[in-house]
């Protein structure tokens, strides 16, 4: 992880054009979040719950910082969300941990996408993987009930009956799902356009479906990321992977070092900000005690 003096020293090289581009991928990254909390709003709306957007927001921004400053990726962050909307919310416990569950199994689709989009930038038979692609939304859609039952039981989690018909019965709200899906396939299209937004303040304008795989291989060595934030894998995984498909390591590093600028140090930043001006401390604090 390189210090604040290498960020500064990148930053004052750019150009005012360069700059505008740096600040609306910001702005994409944010905006990213803003989506996060509307999705989760979604979702607990169809699960009977009702939280206002503005406080999920203000957890979603937390459990950012929460991830960036404890090992394992997203487990800290998650565990945040599920007790701070239960305790401050009255969400049970199940409902909450359900619904950021279903979130995350609703990302499938822009995956899928992404995957497609990424295997097209080596492929010319585009019409077969556009098929494929759409024989594998349409199987996962016909049996969305045993995706959702077995990762309730990958995940462990311990729901009523009553909680487990009311997460399955989310199918049969086609609202709830297309918003729920689209948001997520929004999230994804932002994550990819904000690499591109860096690339290009360097003057690199690279096609979305080489950014596709990118963004996909991004994805993977956050999970599999075992420190705080994933620092130092997330940022040799990503200057690992533009360097190999031939991308100048000079032009790979500027890259990788903007792209952490935005998505670990400002939302750290701005995460520990919102944690203790909302409250969330006490919520930390009890989650670190135990």
């Amino acid at each position: 992880m390189m210090d604040i003096g290498t960020y500064t020293a990148l930053l004052t090289a750019l150009d005012n054009r360069a700059l505008e581009l740096l600040g609306i991928a910001v702005a994409t990254y944010y905006l990213s979040v803003i989506i996060y909390a509307l999705r989760w709003k979604t979702v607990l709306g169809g699960m009977g719950k009702t939280v206002p957007l503005i406080d999920l927001l203000k957890i979603n921004l937390s459990s950012i910082f929460v991830n960036n400053v404890t090992p394992m990726s997203r487990g800290g962050g998650e565990i945040l969300r599920i007790t701070w909307v239960s305790k401050k919310h009255r969400v049970p416990v199940a409902v909450s941990t359900a619904s950021i569950l279903y979130e995350r199994i609703s990302e499938i689709v822009p995956v899928l996408i992404l995957a497609v989009l990424g295997v097209s930038y080596f492929a010319t038979h585009l019409r077969l993987l556009l098929v494929i692609l759409s024989a594998l939304m349409v199987l996962v859609w016909l049996k969305w009930d045993r995706v959702i039952v077995f990762s309730i039981r990958l995940f462990k989690i311990k729901l009523t009956q009553d909680d487990l018909v009311r997460m399955l019965e989310l199918k049969r709200k086609p609202t709830v799902n297309m918003l729920t899906v689209g948001l997520s396939s929004a999230v994804w299209f932002l994550d990819v356009m904000r690499l591109k937004l860096i690339a290009m303040a360097f003057g690199w304008d690279p096609p979305l479906t080489f950014l596709s795989i990118v963004s996909l291989a991004n994805l993977l060595f956050g999970l599999i990321a075992f420190t705080p934030g994933g620092i130092g894998i997330v940022e040799g995984g990503l200057m690992g992977t533009l360097t190999y498909f031939g991308i100048p390591s000079t032009l790979a590093l500027s890259v990788t070092l903007l792209e952490r600028l935005i998505s670990y140090v400002s939302s750290t930043v701005i995460g520990f900000i919102t944690l203790v001006a909302s409250g969330g401390v006490e919520v930390w604090k009890a989650l670190r005690s135990r």
